[in-house]
């Protein structure tokens, strides 16, 4: 792997840590899936952005991968950094599933607790961001 990556998942990793109760293998900031478009389509349509006010995490939201949990983060980006502002759900990682699929520049992902519920995400990979996001959806439970 890349040093230039991990240096980068390091530093989210560092930000989201103090607010966990347990080692964090990968962290990342995600988006509710389609929020990119949904915010373009909003931009011409009054009313388009209700898509993405439905869904129960902030948008965007920082997912944290523990040993036995997965975090999700209100957060404030500070330039480069991240401000770790509240935690907004917790799953017992192992009643969790995630699936995945990318395509040209964003990864999107579905993470499926037991009690059923669903939240699709999608991550820019675009600009050498493939790597990053691979070593968070390898940290991910499958």
């Amino acid at each position: 792997m890349d040093a230039k990556y991990e240096k980068q998942m390091a530093k989210m990793v560092d930000a989201v840590q103090p607010h966990c109760d347990e080692p964090i293998a990968a962290a990342m900031t995600c988006s509710h899936a389609g929020s990119m478009s949904a915010v373009l389509l909003s931009k011409l349509m009054d009313g388009a952005g209700a898509l993405m006010k439905s869904f129960d995490l902030p948008n965007p939201v920082f997912i944290a991968v523990g040993t036995d949990t997965i975090y999700a983060f209100k957060y404030k980006p500070r330039g480069f950094k991240f401000k770790i502002k509240k935690e907004v759900a917790r799953w017992p990682r192992n009643e969790v599933k995630v699936t995945s699929e990318q395509t040209g520049m964003m990864c999107y992902f579905v993470l499926t607790t037991a009690s059923g519920e669903s939240y699709p995400m999608e991550i820019p990979t675009m600009m050498g961001g493939k790597e990053l996001v691979r070593m968070f959806l390898d940290a991910l439970p499958q």
